[in-house]
């Protein structure tokens, strides 16, 4: 039987576990979690059942977005572990059976990677385009300010050079220009640098907004942005012909359906991406008790031509989103009860996804760990205190869960210490050397 028969029958069948590594295992006594710790771990995972890991963002950065503000793209956070200790993990997962995919953050950058702080030295800087920069701003998009709480506008005005930089997301995160080609070529060396060291594919962060920014640069034959997906698509083949692409793509079904590229060829872009409708629409369910929002989306959703992922949510714990009532309760928050499994278990052929959260350790509200400090077992529910999704718990609230939960000393492993949600870390030391282009 020929490789390409049989290539995509791991991620088809495949358990993702998201793992946020700064939160999950502390394996030297820092407080913090780590590699060293994370690979501690993997025989607890396996008998989870879990094939494969999905790593939230691990690079130095600035921690102006949890992570998702990188300032080196080939290197471990050193807080997290060294490269070797991830490429040491990478290796004791495969010989578990685990395969291990990661976070792709290349719609921006941190406004601290040396990338950006070379373009902003002036307007003949040798990277001044890999950025998106006007004299005038246009008016914000059609979807508007990503964040309006926190930022007035997409675009930036930098004094030095008189101009005003691009950035979907926060000031702090200058969106890269895709349309240049050497930042495409970067883009495929990040890529093929992590999948020489053994990862198995990649979670594409931000799809929609990485095409779009494409659309803010002023020139005339502007590349395709989806053939460029498609570029991305056919790289990683040739690099690894089992890799797959998984795309965070919350559009409505069909808009999403673009993203998987040409139906004629089965789909030459993304591998799977998640459905962010159902996974809404299920929580709304639980919420007023009544199938009725679920089964709508259900029935509305379009085959897709390739394969889709479920989730029962994003980086926060599901008992947090079906756990008993809070402070936050509202009118549609989940009742008291835990679902029923008929009611959480997907029967549609699709890749299911848990976060590390989903087993035990502190709540996305920044309670104590369910198990360790009160005692629930990480099937309660009333395991943890928050139905909301609370953007991230605390460092002290993580460190001091750390030091309430003592190691197992035998039987079966109780599980490991993590929070789902993450909370805004300690910067990254800043870069000690410049990261170059072909390295």
């Amino acid at each position: 039987m020929r490789l390409t028969e049989t290539a995509d029958l791991w991620w088809k069948n495949a358990v993702v576990y998201c793992v946020d590594v700064e939160t999950f295992q502390d394996g030297n006594g820092d407080g913090v979690g780590d590699f060293p710790g994370l690979t501690q771990r993997l025989d607890h995972l396996v008998r989870l059942g879990v094939t494969c890991l999905w790593l939230m963002p691990f690079h130095p950065t600035r921690e102006r977005d949890d992570g998702y503000d990188i300032t080196d793209y080939y290197a471990v956070d050193p807080r997290l572990g060294t490269l070797g200790e991830f490429t040491e993990f990478v290796r004791t997962a495969r010989d578990r059976g685990l395969r291990v995919i990661a976070d792709l953050v290349v719609n921006h950058t941190s406004d601290h990677h040396p990338w950006f702080r070379d373009a902003c030295s002036g307007r003949d800087a040798a990277r001044r385009d890999w950025y998106v920069w006007c004299d005038t701003p246009p008016e914000d998009g059609p979807r508007g300010v990503t964040f309006p709480d926190a930022e007035q506008s997409l675009w930036q005005y930098h004094e030095p050079t008189g101009q005003y930089y691009f950035h979907h997301f926060y000031k702090e995160q200058p969106d890269l220009n895709i349309t240049n080609a050497e930042v495409r070529d970067e883009i495929a060396r990040i890529m093929g640098f992590w999948t020489q060291l053994g990862l198995s594919g990649f979670r594409v962060d931000a799809v929609p907004f990485l095409l779009e920014t494409a659309g803010q640069v002023d020139a005339d034959d502007l590349p395709d942005p989806h053939a460029y997906l498609a570029d991305l698509r056919s790289f990683l083949g040739r690099r690894n012909g089992e890799a797959m692409l998984l795309g965070e793509v919350n559009l409505p079904y069909d808009e999403t359906l673009r993203f998987f590229g040409d139906p004629a060829s089965g789909g030459d872009e993304l591998t799977m991406c998640f459905d962010f409708i159902g996974m809404q629409r299920m929580y709304l369910s639980l919420a007023r008790e009544q199938a009725a929002p679920l089964a709508d989306a259900l029935r509305g959703r379009p085959q897709p031509p390739r394969w889709p992922t479920r989730c029962a949510g994003g980086r926060s714990r599901p008992a947090t989103r079906t756990g008993r009532r809070s402070c936050a309760t509202t009118t549609n928050s989940p009742s008291t009860s835990s679902p029923r499994p008929s009611a959480t278990r997907s029967s549609r052929r699709s890749a299911p996804r848990r976060t590390c959260g989903c087993t035990a350790g502190a709540c996305a509200a920044g309670c104590p760990p369910c198990s360790a400090a009160t005692g629930a077992g990480s099937n309660s529910p009333t395991a943890c205190c928050s139905p909301c999704r609370a953007r991230r718990c605390s460092s002290t609230a993580r460190r001091s869960a750390w030091a309430r939960t003592s190691p197992p000393t035998g039987g079966s492993p109780s599980a490991p210490p993590c929070s789902g949600p993450r909370g805004r870390r300690r910067a990254s030391p800043a870069p000690t050397r410049p990261v170059t282009p072909g390295r």
